[in-house]
C-alpha cells in the first residue's frame, strides 16, 4: 500500500512540472507565431533552434544564457529580469542553437556556500 502511495506522490510531481514550467520560446520576434514547450527553470539545456523570442510565465527573477550551439555550448549571450510574462526578443546576430535557464535565488544561494 505505501508502495502504491509513493508512486501516486511521484507521478503527481511528475506532472506538475511538465503542466506548470516556467520558460515558453517563440517562433515570432513578439512572443507569437508557433509556441514552444514549457520548460521547467531548472538549469537543464534546451533546444532554442528556430525561436525568436521568449516569455518566463513564472514570478521571480531569471537569468537566461542562450548558446550559438546545440547542447549549450559556443558563443552565449546572458539575460536575465523579472518573469510575470514579459516577452523578450532574442535578437543576437547570431543563430541561437539552445539555452538554460536558473532562478537568481539558486545563484545566490550556491554563492553564499
Amino acid at each position: 500500500m505505501h508502495f502504491i502511495s509513493f508512486s501516486a506522490t511521484i507521478l503527481a510531481a511528475i506532472s506538475y512540472s511538465k503542466v506548470f514550467g516556467d520558460f515558453i520560446a517563440w517562433s515570432g520576434n513578439a512572443c507569437d507565431g508557433d509556441e514552444g514547450l514549457n520548460v521547467p527553470c531548472d538549469n537543464g539545456c534546451d533546444g532554442f533552434e528556430g525561436r525568436h523570442s521568449f516569455e518566463v510565465v513564472a514570478s521571480g527573477t531569471h537569468c537566461v544564457t542562450f548558446y550559438e550551439d546545440e547542447g549549450c555550448g559556443g558563443e552565449h549571450f546572458f539575460f536575465s529580469g523579472e518573469g510575470n510574462s514579459e516577452c523578450i526578443n532574442v535578437n543576437t546576430g547570431t543563430s541561437i542553437g539552445s539555452f538554460s535557464l536558473f532562478w537568481v535565488s539558486e545563484l545566490i544561494s550556491l554563492k553564499t556556500r
